[in-house]
């Protein structure tokens, strides 16, 4: 068949060789413990690795990497569809509750709050959720995913009646178990913003008068960081930078290729610069370089209503962007959450 009619699933990556096969300039072989420690050996030349089907290669700068999540590389890290037979011995990157933090025990025991039991969660969450207008998927979903549930129990709605429990729903913002839980490193406060006013001017914006804002949960950065490289997820971290080539033909030049974060010019120099730095003494660690990428956008939380939410994300530039940017990877932790401020809210100063 014609090449553009051929349906080739994606290359593996290009193979790290083991350390027998590594030589230096000198041809002398590297050991386990020269691997390791390449970062401390600055005679080590750049490690080079074999070309893939599609003739690519890598090029290490500091030597043979201690470690590439490329032995992880399967077809579900770079694709996702419910006609995929799934490896059941696969574990998913991330659960659905990583994101806002490390155990979030509370949520994950009482994931129904506010609602009173499991059962009544799953009904209104059908009720709520989906389509406005019942059609016969919607039928389907409510067998499947509410009556069929294993927490599902049919003494659970003695005296239930639906009217009570949107109320409940309602009332559930200022709650308990509405707050985000101090154990996992959420800090709530409040910021001051000075109030302009027009033809008034002031020495200096602490003269301006001030508006409290309260309602602001954030988590500081270095706790999120260490939390994400504790993760299980973190084993699909790249944290050696190297450079991407394409050699279609032995006779061909090599053609860069830029296509992850941890293959630019930047995160190499980055990764330079801090081999440069003197170590703490005794610290035999390798040094690595971990890319934080933020990001922040207004969210609708529901279909009805105008409730929103303005939270902002921290990614890692260490994971690849096939799963980075994946839905079921859950690779946005969730950094702080911005409270929206009403022009009605602004005091009104006279002066």
């Amino acid at each position: 068949m014609p090449q553009r009619y051929r349906d080739e699933l994606p290359p593996q990556p290009p193979p790290i060789v083991s350390a027998e096969q590594v030589g230096t300039s000198d041809g002398a072989n590297l050991d386990d413990n020269d691997i390791q420690l390449s970062e401390n050996r600055p005679d080590l030349p750049a490690f080079t690795t074999d070309l893939n089907s599609y003739g690519v290669y890598r090029v290490y700068p500091h030597g043979r990497p201690s470690y590439t999540p490329d032995e992880l590389h399967t077809l579900q890290q770079v694709s996702d569809s419910s006609t995929f037979v799934k490896d059941p011995s696969a574990s998913e990157s991330r659960t659905w509750w990583s994101p806002l933090g490390s155990s979030l025990v509370e949520l994950r025991e009482n994931y129904f709050a506010p609602f009173l039991n499991a059962s009544i969660f799953r009904l209104m969450s059908w009720f709520y959720g989906g389509s406005n207008l019942k059609s016969l998927g919607e039928l389907d979903r409510l067998v499947n995913e509410v009556i069929l549930a294993n927490d599902f129990q049919q003494k659970d709605f003695v005296g239930f009646s639906a009217s009570r429990e949107s109320e409940r729903l309602d009332k559930h913002e200022d709650g308990p178990g509405s707050r985000l839980p101090t154990q996992d490193g959420w800090i709530e406060t409040s910021v001051k913003i000075s109030l302009p006013a027009d033809g008034v001017k002031h020495r200096s914006e602490a003269d301006a008068p001030q508006f409290s804002v309260p309602g602001l949960f954030y988590r500081r950065p270095l706790e999120v960081l260490k939390s994400a490289f504790q993760e299980d997820a973190a084993e699909n971290f790249h944290v050696s930078a190297h450079e991407m080539f394409w050699k279609p033909s032995p006779e061909s030049p090599p053609e860069r290729i830029y296509s992850e974060l941890y293959t630019a010019d930047a995160f190499i120099a980055e990764q330079e610069k801090i081999k440069q730095q003197p170590r703490e003494p005794g610290c035999e660690l390798e040094t690595v370089v971990a890319s934080i990428m933020l990001w922040s956008d207004s969210t609708h939380l529901t279909s009805f209503g105008n409730a929103s939410l303005w939270p902002i994300y921290m990614f890692f530039g260490n994971l690849s962007k096939y799963i980075r940017a994946k839905p079921t990877s859950f690779a946005a932790h969730h950094l702080a959450y911005i409270p929206k401020v009403c022009l009605l809210d602004l005091p009104q100063f006279h002066y």
